[in-house]
């Protein structure tokens, strides 16, 4: 075992080449996780309402704006075909047509901005928490347009392989984002004390200096020169509509899978503020313990494209085994750790809790930590392969079975747990559970299919 382990490792298309690719992307989504629990820690610490009202908050922003994130991180399939494929020069064109995405994100933006309150009012969460939602919607929703263009970006350094610059600019925005969050959530350094609030403009300004430093290096000479990221600015319809075509199902489904995941802790929250607290101390974890997945799956979908566009399907397959190995590993580890030592994590969230609110929360926290080490592994092997079908282009099937499994498996038992009988925790977990599993079952079927091997985006 230790003899094919090894040879896994050295090969093409082994660990050692997923994980050169992969660790700075996972360091990249491991800050960007940071970032959000590190927001939610401070909040924690200010207010209990604070961190069970920033979860859902943050799950409408994303609801809004991950139609256009999804399209527009498809760039970086664009971009690694094309470098496989050696068209160089069609690369600078391609994340190009990303940017122009901004412009229709910015109306719902405006609406977003305009309706958050009554949006808040309907959904009906304890008066307490309404505002806090409110408060810090408003002010995140502005960070929309950065963060359509900083995916351009991420999907153009991660097609040709400079993951390095993903992740030093990265790091530098999750440590922006700690500071201001110290100085303007509790007023330090002289300044007011601006709570959620504060939050929200600490990622507004920590994300505009990091876009600023990937547009510095995007349009520095070196990559003038090679990529042409300089010449191709003008609107490309055919190439627009083709990063519409793939891209598009990708963001439809990050946007309604994504109103599904709101509307699930929508729900919970209705149960009680100690359900939806425990849940999204759970929610929190979760993040902290999948890290690695997001890096780990552009890492897979970066790779497979460059394989299919050299001709190589039997390398995007291997490619992919190689993750999944990996993945499995780490969610294993993982799972493992939220069962055995689950206190670790509590303690993070448990600083600023009221004895009763302490007493009713977190043996609740504790059941969801063990159904969420199963749920590690689904993901291990799910996002892997979803990686693997979107580097492919297979993004409407992908779209597709996500949508359907998120809102019937999910979103559906959980309106009927509410409204028929009152509202159950566990239950509704439950369901979460399934949806993790179905997902998994589904895109392991797709993948043996090896359809996926004759789709081609760049062309």
């Amino acid at each position: 075992m230790f003899r094919a382990i090894r040879h896994r490792w050295h090969s093409r298309n082994g660990y050692k080449e997923v994980l050169l690719l992969a660790f700075p992307l996972i360091v990249t989504t491991c800050s960007g996780s940071v970032q959000s629990f590190i927001d939610r820690l401070f909040l924690s610490n200010l207010d209990s309402n604070a961190l069970a009202a920033t979860v859902p908050a943050a799950m409408i922003f994303f609801s809004v704006v991950a139609l256009f994130l999804g399209t527009a991180g498809y760039v970086s399939v664009f971009v690694a075909q094309n470098f496989g494929a050696g068209d160089e020069r069609k690369i600078g064109a391609s994340v190009w047509q990303g940017f122009y995405i901004v412009g229709p994100s910015l109306l719902m933006v405006i609406l977003g901005f305009v309706y958050v309150e009554p949006i808040f009012r309907f959904i009906g969460h304890d008066r307490a928490i309404q505002l806090i939602e409110v408060e810090y919607t408003r002010v995140l929703i502005l960070s929309a347009p950065i963060m359509i263009i900083s995916a351009c970006l991420t999907g153009f350094f991660s097609g040709i392989g400079r993951t390095p610059v993903i992740m030093w600019s990265t790091l530098l925005v999750t440590l922006l984002n700690v500071i201001l969050d110290y100085v303007l959530i509790f007023g330090n350094w002289g300044l007011p004390a601006m709570g959620v609030s504060g939050a929200a403009w600490a990622t507004f300004i920590s994300l505009s200096v990091g876009i600023t430093v990937q547009l510095l290096i995007f349009f520095s000479e070196k990559y003038r020169r090679r990529f042409a990221t300089h010449c191709h600015w003008r609107l490309d319809v055919s190439l627009f509509n083709r990063l519409l075509r793939f891209g598009l199902p990708l963001g439809v489904q990050a946007q309604v899978s994504g109103l599904a995941a709101t509307i699930f802790v929508l729900l919970i929250g209705r149960i009680g503020v100690a359900e939806l607290t425990a849940h999204s101390i759970a929610t929190n974890i979760f993040m902290l313990a999948v890290m690695p997945v997001g890096g780990l799956t552009i890492a897979v979908s970066v790779l497979v494209g460059q394989r299919l566009g050299a001709s190589d399907p039997e390398g995007a397959e291997r490619v992919t085994y190689s993750a999944m190995h990996l993945a499995a590993v780490v969610f294993t580890v993982a799972g493992l750790m939220l069962v055995v030592k689950p206190d670790w994590f509590i303690a993070l969230f448990s600083q600023g809790m009221s004895a009763s609110t302490y007493a009713a929360t977190v043996p609740l926290v504790h059941y969801l930590l063990r159904m969420l080490a199963v749920i590690c592994l689904f993901r291990a092997v799910s996002g892997m392969i979803s990686g693997a079908l979107t580097g492919a282009g297979d993004t409407r099937f992908i779209a597709g079975v996500g949508i359907a499994v998120s809102w019937l498996v999910l979103v559906l038992p959980t309106v009927l747990i509410n409204y028929f009988w009152g509202g159950h925790l566990l239950w509704s977990w439950g369901f979460f559970l399934l949806n993790g599993f179905l997902m998994c079952i589904v895109c392991w079927w797709r993948f043996k299919t090896a359809r996926w091997k004759s789709i081609r985006v760049a062309v």
